[in-house]
């Protein structure tokens, strides 16, 4: 549930929505990716860190390429019909997906797949933390230390580093938190309610808000983009929270956001790179007027059918070409994974 409603916000943020709602997402909504990574991680169920690699390998890495070669070919065809502002090398972005350094030339075909590299990297770091640390107060403290080296990276370096590192370096800490969330959930649970949802909301809007006027820019972890250290944490964690318990206490079981959820994968991989391109033509005379009612209508829009469209490939994906995912082979039902 709670990573079909995240993508759903993915999904809408990506659009053209009006610079402030595209703000307030943002000061959430990747964090909270990697927090509900971390509490579905289980390091335990891995006795070498050998069959971690090979796992996360298969579950993350196999999928970003695979997708990463759709969305290629898909980038040659707009490319070749004048739909894309590119002057460089076509060979770039193919080597470029190797090199996964997301917001560069070598990755302007990818979209939103950067945070396939990303999330494995941070499964490394965090499975390294984990493994070698043994008490949650040293956990805790490389978590931080981990986060403020990301931060550092994100002022000092002129491009990403390659997979994502630099950004892995900060996700590392939602990642974690989430895996923590876990391991307390009802000592937690028991004080999550609307009166603290209420509260949470209000701290995410305040800190986002004297972060956004502070820094003259919104929170964008594809772009490197974090403001005040501080801020962007504490408007993550409170964004984090509320959305937990709205998930929880408002919305509940919904089976349009659980299969979204089980098929986050291929919705974060086509949204953004194909589905969205195609409404950029049948739209594009909208797209430059600054109507606020237009801007959300439009993101409604492509959000729904980003849904419609993307559902019976995500399903035609599973059942025929598993291996694109990373899973068996055809026939085989494979295991939601996200």
């Amino acid at each position: 549930m709670g990573k079909g409603i995240g993508m759903v916000l993915v999904i809408f943020a990506h659009d053209h929505i009006p610079k402030h709602l595209k703000a307030f997402i943002y000061t959430f909504h990747m964090p909270l990716f990697f927090y509900l990574s971390g509490y579905l991680f289980s390091p335990t169920k891995y006795q070498r860190f050998s069959k971690f690699f090979t796992s996360k390998f298969k579950s993350l890495i196999v999928p970003y390429f695979s997708f990463s070669i759709i969305v290629y070919v898909w980038f040659l065809f707009r490319y070749k019909i004048g739909d894309v502002d590119y002057s460089g090398s076509l060979f770039k972005p193919l080597l470029g997906t190797i090199i996964g350094e997301r917001n560069t030339d070598w990755t302007v075909h990818i979209g939103a797949l950067w945070f396939l590299t990303c999330l494995f990297t941070t499964e490394l770091l965090f499975y390294f933390i984990k493994t070698r640390l043994k008490t949650n107060l040293f956990v805790i403290i490389a978590l931080i230390i981990s986060s403020l080296m990301g931060y550092v990276c994100s002022k000092f370096l002129e491009e990403p580093l390659p997979w994502n590192i630099d950004a892995a370096l900060i996700a590392v800490l939602f990642f974690g938190a989430g895996y923590m969330y876990k391991e307390s959930t009802e000592k937690v649970s028991y004080f999550l309610n609307m009166k603290v949802f209420l509260i949470f909301c209000f701290i995410n809007i305040l800190t986002g808000y004297l972060n956004y006027q502070l820094s003259g820019e919104r929170v964008d972890m594809y772009e490197s983009q974090y403001g005040n250290y501080v801020l962007f944490v504490v408007a993550a964690f409170s964004g984090i929270m509320a959305f937990l318990i709205a998930v929880q206490k408002i919305i509940r079981t919904n089976t349009v956001f659980q299969y979204i959820g089980r098929n986050s994968l291929i919705y974060l991989a086509l949204h953004q790179s194909i589905v969205f391109s195609i409404l950029d033509m049948v739209f594009k005379k909208f797209l430059d007027n600054e109507s606020v009612v237009i801007k959300i209508s439009l993101g409604i829009i492509y959000t729904i059918i980003s849904i419609i469209t993307i559902a019976p490939v995500a399903s035609f994906i599973k059942n025929d070409f598993p291996y694109i995912l990373g899973k068996g082979t055809r026939g085989q039902a494979p295991r939601p994974k996200v």
